[in-house]
C-alpha cells in the first residue's frame, strides 16, 4: 500500500470509530428549529437568495437574447435566399 492509501484507511477508521461514538448523540428538536431559524433570517442566507435571483434573471434575459438574435439571423437568411 502507498502512504496516501495507508492514510486513507487510517482516516476511514478514524470516522467509522468517531461515528459509533457519537451515534447515540443527536441535537434535540428545539435546537434544530431554533438553528434553522436562525439561519433562514442571516443576513447570508438573504444575500446568497438575492445572488441567485440575480443570476437566474440574468441567465434568462441571455437566453432570450440569443434566441432573438438567432431568430433574426434565421429571417434575415431565409429572405436573403428567397430573392
Amino acid at each position: 500500500m502507498t502512504t496516501s492509501e495507508e492514510n486513507d484507511l487510517d482516516l476511514n477508521r478514524f470516522e467509522q470509530r468517531l461515528a459509533l461514538q457519537l451515534e447515540n448523540h443527536a441535537p434535540d428538536s428545539l435546537f434544530v428549529q431554533d438553528l434553522k431559524q436562525r439561519l433562514v433570517s442571516s443576513r447570508v442566507f438573504a444575500r446568497r437568495r438575492e445572488i441567485g435571483a440575480i443570476l437566474v434573471a440574468s441567465l434568462a434575459l441571455l437566453f432570450v437574447a440569443s434566441l432573438a438574435f438567432t431568430m433574426v439571423q434565421f429571417f434575415h437568411s431565409s429572405k436573403e435566399r428567397s430573392k
